[in-house]
């Protein structure tokens, strides 16, 4: 098995074994979809908090943190995108999003992983922005699972009624009245 294939199966395991039972678990209500782009706005919030905070506890200028700020501008971006696709997933179809997100979840895995690293140490203010950091990406990658899983299909409405199959202008003998 090249790594490659390592990799698409751990992903499919995630989805299959640990996010789509808790998304058909989910109350009728809320699909999983809104719960995915739920999870990246508040990743989006997150992110711009830790941009600020520096900027507000310190009177650090933008130039500071110029790099925090693209960050959370693509993320911004990537949101409104995905707010764009959102009307291609539909109930009793394949979610086109699964395979066409393969790549940016594992790269945002890889990026989970590496704020977790990074986290680790860390003093004061410093940390608290670290660990800030890193909620904000594993919820960005929690929502892009959700957003991969596939929707439930919609309640069929049972009807209480009992009657003739066939109602209206055809109900009767087979005349048109």
């Amino acid at each position: 098995m090249t790594s490659s294939n390592f990799i698409v199966r751990f992903d499919d395991w995630l989805i299959d074994r640990l996010f789509q039972p808790v998304a058909n678990r989910l109350p009728s209500v809320l699909p999983v979809v809104q719960l995915g782009m739920s999870f990246q706005l508040g990743s989006l919030m997150l992110n711009g908090a830790a941009l600020l905070l520096p900027i507000v506890l310190f009177g650090a200028t933008m130039g500071g943190v110029v790099d925090t700020s693209l960050i959370w501008f693509m993320n911004l971006a990537f949101f409104l995108g995905m707010k764009k696709t959102i009307p291609m997933i539909r109930p009793n179809m394949l979610n086109p999003l699964r395979p066409m997100m393969l790549s940016m979840r594992m790269i945002a895995m890889a990026f989970l992983i590496y704020q977790l690293f990074r986290s680790v140490d860390g003093v004061g203010i410093g940390w608290i922005l670290s660990q800030l950091m890193t909620l904000s990406q594993l919820t960005f990658v929690i929502g892009l699972y959700f957003v991969a899983c596939q929707p439930q299909p919609p309640r069929q409405r049972m009807s209480s009624r009992t009657g003739p199959i066939i109602e209206g202008v055809w109900a009767g003998n087979g005349s048109i009245r």
